[in-house]
């Protein structure tokens, strides 16, 4: 295995709430940056309306970076830039969030900012998409960063062939491969070999039920830790190898039942799985 072994913490396995409620997180963001590192994760993933919570509710920015070096996490990314194709009130939150995310790099030392193709179905046209990417990603690059953008199964960017295509000719962009997104949207996984390695720019692990519970957007909220479910994860993590993938792992559950959990215990339930998975992997010669 030719990836590196190290665990990143996706924002939402570790915030002790459901992804659009009215607080980004209910532990604290000590306990959290604490709990990762004791159960063994060497990176977090941080979501722009967290960062901008904490900020809001006084946390002095130097305190926030203070806090993840003094606990060894030092693989830092963000998450989760949306409508960045919208003009006007459509997309205001956009830009307050794209500042965000810039503030954010600057204080954590972040390289990376993921975002998300159209999610709602509005019926974007590609050319417009990718002429907004190539902006977005000029100005990010202003900044020192890098942009991902993430195959989600039920968007107008569900394959990597169009997902190629949106990136292509742009030198700061890449791609967001989230295991959950591979298997539910039915993408093979001879077509991530496809994708050259310096474009993956992330990649998310995660399991499922072998029932999709509703529509997608619904069952993306029912996560499994890795191992509990049925996707075949080892021959995902074997194709992102064969592409030659160079970035670290992260462990992404958006799940009710992790979400109760004691954050030391949803810290280290959260990584037992990925950890089996990335030793058993590792054990394996490389490709």
């Amino acid at each position: 295995m030719t990836l590196p072994r190290r665990l990143i913490c996706s924002s939402h396995t570790i915030s002790g709430v459901m992804p659009g409620g009215p607080v980004a997180a209910r532990h604290p963001f000590e306990r959290r940056v604490a709990a990762c590192a004791a159960a063994g994760y060497q990176g977090m993933c941080l979501h722009l309306r967290d960062y901008r919570a904490l900020v809001e509710a006084g946390r002095d920015e130097g305190w926030l970076a203070a806090v993840l070096l003094r606990h060894g996490i030092v693989e830092i990314s963000l998450e989760f830039l949306t409508d960045w194709f919208l003009d006007g009130a459509d997309g205001e939150q956009s830009r307050l969030d794209e500042a965000t995310a810039y503030a954010a790099a600057r204080t954590l030392g972040a390289h990376t900012f993921n975002v998300g193709p159209d999610l709602q179905g509005r019926g974007i046209e590609f050319g417009l998409m990718r002429r907004r990417l190539a902006a977005l990603c000029e100005r990010a690059a202003g900044q020192g960063l890098k942009v991902a953008v993430e195959i989600v199964a039920w968007s107008n960017v569900r394959d990597t062939d169009t997902a190629l295509a949106l990136i292509d000719g742009l030198p700061n962009a890449g791609l967001v491969i989230d295991a959950w997104h591979v298997f539910r949207g039915g993408v093979p996984l001879a077509d991530l070999e496809r994708i050259p390695g310096d474009r993956i720019f992330a990649i998310q692990i995660t399991d499922a039920a072998r029932t999709v519970r509703g529509p997608l957007a619904e069952d993306t909220l029912h996560r499994r830790p890795c191992g509990d479910g049925v996707f075949d994860l080892d021959g995902f993590l074997s194709s992102l190898d064969r592409a030659c993938a160079q970035v670290p792992v992260s462990v992404e559950i958006i799940s009710p039942q992790l979400a109760r959990l004691d954050v030391a215990e949803a810290a280290r339930r959260s990584i037992a799985g990925a950890r089996r998975l990335i030793e058993r992997m590792g054990s394996r010669p490389p490709v």
